[in-house]
C-alpha cells in the first residue's frame, strides 16, 4: 500500500513539473538579436509581447525552420497581417527570414542585414521579446523588419510568398 500510495504521489509530481514546464516560455537571451536567435528555438517558439501583453504564435511567432528540411539553424518569424491580426491562415500573416547560413536558398542569406542601421522613419509596432523590439519603416514594410536590442540592430527579409518544404 505505501509503494503504491508512493507511486501515485510521483506520477502526480512528475504530471505537475511537466505541465508547469508546458506553460514557462523559453526565455531568450535579448542583449542582442544574433545572441536570441543564433540558435533558434523550435516551435512555438518564443514567447512576444505587444504593449506588454503576451501574444499568441498565431499574432506574432519566431521559431527555428524544420529539422526534416534542414532548416532548423534559420529563424522564421510570422506576424498576423494588417498587425494585431491573430492568423488563421497565410493568407492573414506574412513571414520574415533570419537565414545567416543560408540553408532555405532563396535570398535570405544575402538580404539579410545583421548590422542595420534602423530608418528614421522606423516606427515601433509595440511587439516585444525581453528587450528587443519589432519596427517597421513605411518604406520598405513590405520587404523587410528591424528588429532591434540594445546593441544593435538586424533587417530581416520578408519571404514573398513563403515556400514551405515538403
Amino acid at each position: 500500500m505505501v509503494r503504491m500510495l508512493r507511486l501515485v504521489i510521483g506520477a502526480v509530481l512528475l504530471t505537475a513539473a511537466v505541465a508547469i514546464a508546458a506553460c514557462n516560455p523559453i526565455l531568450a537571451n535579448t542583449s542582442s538579436v544574433s545572441a536570441a536567435f543564433d540558435n533558434p528555438p523550435s516551435y512555438p517558439g518564443y514567447q512576444w509581447t505587444r504593449n506588454g501583453k503576451p501574444v499568441t504564435s498565431e499574432e506574432l511567432g519566431t521559431a527555428a525552420g524544420p529539422n526534416h528540411c534542414d532548416w532548423q539553424s534559420a529563424m522564421i518569424l510570422t506576424i498576423g497581417w494588417p498587425l494585431g491580426t491573430v492568423s488563421a491562415d497565410t493568407g492573414h500573416a506574412r513571414t520574415y527570414i533570419r537565414d545567416p547560413k543560408g540553408v532555405m536558398g532563396g535570398t535570405y542569406r544575402q538580404n539579410l542585414i545583421t548590422h542595420a542601421k534602423l530608418p528614421t522613419a522606423a516606427r515601433p509596432t509595440g511587439y516585444k521579446l525581453g528587450s528587443i523590439e519589432l519596427y517597421l519603416n513605411p518604406g520598405d514594410q513590405d520587404e523587410a523588419v528591424y528588429l532591434v536590442a540594445p546593441s544593435g540592430t538586424e533587417r530581416w527579409p520578408r519571404a514573398n510568398p513563403f515556400y514551405a518544404c515538403a
